[in-house]
């Protein structure tokens, strides 16, 4: 009888507990469960079930062609700096040679020019021997340069060295060009340039005073010679007025242009700069009327 008693308690009591709420039901379990899956959903963020993909567009790859390295230009030249980083002094002045000017240089850079700002004689080059014509025997000879020197040639050449060949040869049937080449020795020491060519030639040697402003005899001899071929009126000196070419239709226009009037349109001009057989630097330009 005590334990129906005690069973029948227990009973009761569940059912008056459930009444109260305070025991959970089925509907409570489910609606628990429901939301614990949500939160867990919440914090998780599926992977989607396929990766879009986005194709990357393809790039045509040309093979790359080496561009011709051109020489840098200053003041109207071309200059190729070959072998300075033991020349200070040169590269210094280097860069300041101005282009040559044939109407500002009349004279000969051995004495004043009023017309050139800025020039000083002991800047300039003596006016050394001159032979005309150079280089006759088979057009090939040797081009020596005195120490502390420059040679000036007017003609057809063809120069080779070690590094590079430089040539300025007219064509028959095609207009003439003037060619001038000259070379500055900075070295204490002569050297001869072997087995060279010209053609109709004419050249100049002689000393230059001051090798730290050399822009100043570089700019004075390629105007100079310029001026004469291309027909230009030069003087010997400005204070006597010995004409030396009488520009127009004289005859007396240097070198290579003097076979006719109107001597040459246009003149190629190349510079070398060398201490002995070691050449520190060229350049290049192009004097037109």
């Amino acid at each position: 009888m005590k334990k129906i008693t005690a069973v029948f308690s227990i009973l009761l009591l569940s059912i008056l507990l459930g009444a109260c709420g305070v025991l959970p039901t089925g509907e409570t379990k489910v609606a628990q469960a429901t939301s614990t899956v949500q939160s867990v959903q919440a914090m998780y963020t599926p992977y989607p079930t396929q990766i879009p993909y986005t194709p990357i567009p393809t790039q045509t790859v040309y093979p790359t062609q080496e561009q011709p390295t051109l020489p840098p230009v200053s003041n109207g030249w071309e200059i190729n700096e070959l072998d300075l980083k033991d020349d200070p002094i040169v590269a210094a002045w280097l860069p300041k040679v101005q282009a040559p000017s044939p109407l500002l240089w009349p004279t000969f850079p051995n004495v004043s020019n009023p017309k050139a700002p800025g020039f000083k004689v002991a800047n300039g080059v003596e006016y050394g021997q001159d032979i005309s014509p150079f280089c006759e025997q088979d057009q090939r000879c040797d081009w020596v340069v005195p120490a502390w020197s420059y040679r000036l040639i007017l003609g057809d050449y063809k120069f080779t060295s070690p590094k590079f060949n430089y040539s300025c040869v007219n064509v028959e049937g095609q207009p003439r060009k003037g060619c001038l080449i000259v070379l500055f020795n900075v070295m204490n020491e002569s050297y001869i340039w072997r087995n060279e060519s010209v053609d109709n030639g004419f050249s100049v040697t002689g000393r230059y005073w001051n090798g730290d402003e050399l822009q100043w005899a570089v700019w004075g001899l390629t105007s100079y010679a310029s001026a004469n071929m291309l027909n230009f009126p030069t003087m010997r000196d400005p204070t006597t007025g010995k004409v030396l070419n009488a520009g127009g239709g004289s005859s007396n226009a240097g070198a290579n242009c003097g076979v006719q009037p109107n001597a040459c349109g246009t003149v190629d001009v190349v510079v070398i700069v060398h201490a002995g057989d070691r050449i520190l630097a060229t350049m290049h330009t192009v004097v037109s009327k």
